[in-house]
């Protein structure tokens, strides 16, 4: 082996330094365990079907939550956490969660996000629809 291929292959000890994974702060309102995040994997691996379906719906709408306290001006997070909602038969919240986010995507302009706003825009609609359907 060359000494450029070693090079290669074995990182010395400041390029692994600044390839290690970042840290989380316990700042980070991601890193507070809710109640329903705490399930373990095995409790949630022998429910039923419609049981694991749910846990996950909830573990999301948990995560998603949080998210939007970290930052309430993100539409992403609000149209995610309506189809979480809308999944779950709250169609209420679901619809204001929808509502919620069409109005940030105005606010934000086309021309920041791209085909993106168009997306987004879609999906919050289609969400909306759906809501009002049951």
């Amino acid at each position: 082996m060359s000494e450029a291929e070693r090079d290669l292959s074995e990182p010395d000890a400041e390029t692994q330094d600044t390839i290690s994974a970042p840290e989380m702060t316990s700042e980070s309102p991601l890193t507070e365990p809710t109640a329903p995040l705490e399930a373990p994997a095995a409790d949630i691996a022998a429910q039923p079907a419609q049981g694991k379906r749910e846990t996950l719906h909830l573990q999301r709408l948990a995560a998603l939550t949080a998210a939007i306290s970290a930052a309430p001006d993100d539409p992403i997070n609000y149209v995610l956490r309506g189809e979480v909602r809308l999944a779950l038969g709250a169609f209420d919240e679901a619809a204001e969660d929808f509502r919620r986010g069409l109005l940030l995507i105005a606010a934000i302009g086309e021309t920041d996000w791209g085909y993106l706003h168009s997306l987004l825009a879609d999906r919050a609609q289609h969400g909306l629809r759906r809501c009002s359907q049951t």
